[in-house]
């Protein structure tokens, strides 16, 4: 009864993947890197808001990451103060790491705080 019940609902999954959010008869078109659309429809798919929360997610992590670079740079150079760039903090990762995920929008960082923000996310 178990596996019936298990097959039931992978099948009910697999249907909600394949025809989206609103009923379509087929599967959900790419109209943009993160928007996974109904072709009749503005509404996003659960694919494309999953893409979105997974991006919002790592932007919130690499923000995290460069705050917890920001201490330790603190910590290794005592009075020297905060970093004045992002490079000075030694991450050791590419250009593109200080930028938000979602909107490509560089973080702003103010080197006489020490704080840093994404210019998309507002509570991160």
């Amino acid at each position: 009864m178990i596996a019936l019940l298990v097959v039931a609902a992978i099948i009910v999954i697999w249907a909600a993947c394949y025809f989206g959010q609103s009923g379509s008869t087929g599967p959900a078109t790419v109209k943009k890197d993160s928007q996974l659309l109904d072709p009749k429809s503005t509404k996003k798919t659960v694919f494309g808001q999953a893409i979105d929360t997974g991006k919002s997610v790592d932007c919130r992590q690499k923000l995290n990451q460069i705050k917890l670079g920001i201490q330790n740079y603190k910590l290794m150079n005592g009075d020297e103060g905060n970093p004045r760039t992002f490079r000075d903090i030694g991450l050791g990762v590419g250009s593109d790491y200080f930028q938000c995920p979602v909107s490509n929008k560089p973080y702003t960082y103010d080197p006489a705080t020490g704080q840093v923000h994404c210019p998309t996310h507002n509570d991160f």
